[in-house]
């Protein structure tokens, strides 16, 4: 499988392809789960009926990743429980931290309106970090939406902050729910490989156009 290059794929079949104890970081944010279409233009996501794909990839994700590196996985407070169980019993990973991602903006709603969401570090074997302020409460920049983001699309800073505390140079980075590519993007800026998957069309065009507006092999 190609380096630097996003998969028009399920992941849960691509994912298949690469080799065992083939890549350095993951860093990705799977559907939630809540069947539900996000914010004013009502953006859905695929795979979003249930929160199974969550517990289906995980296996593949240890299978690939190398022993004494980490993979960062996003979810929500209403997710998060389970997938931790799910993770305590049912896969080799063992998990480091989870971190609070706070936004400056708050989430529609009535009630209660959201403005943070979760992720989990998870290891395989002992991972060495590089950072040494690197709390568990990160903030995140808005995300201007408009029909070139992904509902789920992260502040690339804090993208590329994930992968400077975890990863070196010339590394691996796998995002195996590319969404409109920001995780790319972000490997790209710090000269990291990359590989990726996305089944929407849509959000695959749109990661694909990013990448040639960054000029891609510039470092290569």
């Amino acid at each position: 499988m190609e380096l630097n290059k996003i998969y028009n794929k399920d992941c849960l079949n691509g994912i298949k392809d690469l080799p065992n104890n083939s890549v350095d970081l993951i860093i990705t944010d799977p559907p939630y789960g809540d069947n539900i279409n996000y914010g004013r233009n009502g953006k859905s996501i695929l795979n979003n009926k249930d929160e199974s794909i969550n517990y289906k990839i995980l296996p593949e994700l240890f299978r690939v990743l190398k022993d004494n590196s980490c993979c960062y996985i996003f979810t929500n407070w209403k997710f998060e429980c389970k997938l931790r169980n799910f993770i305590n019993k049912n896969t080799d990973f063992s998990i480091r931290m989870l971190l609070v991602i706070v936004k400056n903006n708050m989430g529609m709603g009535y009630g209660f309106r959201n403005q943070y969401e979760l992720c989990l570090v998870l290891e395989k074997g002992i991972c060495k970090y590089k950072l040494n302020n690197f709390s568990n409460f990160q903030k995140m920049r808005h995300i201007n939406h408009d029909n070139s983001t992904h509902p789920h699309q992260k502040d690339e800073l804090l993208i590329q902050k994930m992968i400077q505390h975890s990863s070196n140079k010339n590394d691996i980075v796998l995002d195996p729910f590319m969404g409109s590519g920001t995780t790319a993007v972000a490997a790209k800026h710090l000269c990291r490989y990359f590989i990726g998957f996305e089944l929407d069309k849509n959000y695959y065009n749109i990661t694909i156009e990013r990448l040639k507006q960054d000029n891609i092999n510039k470092w290569f």
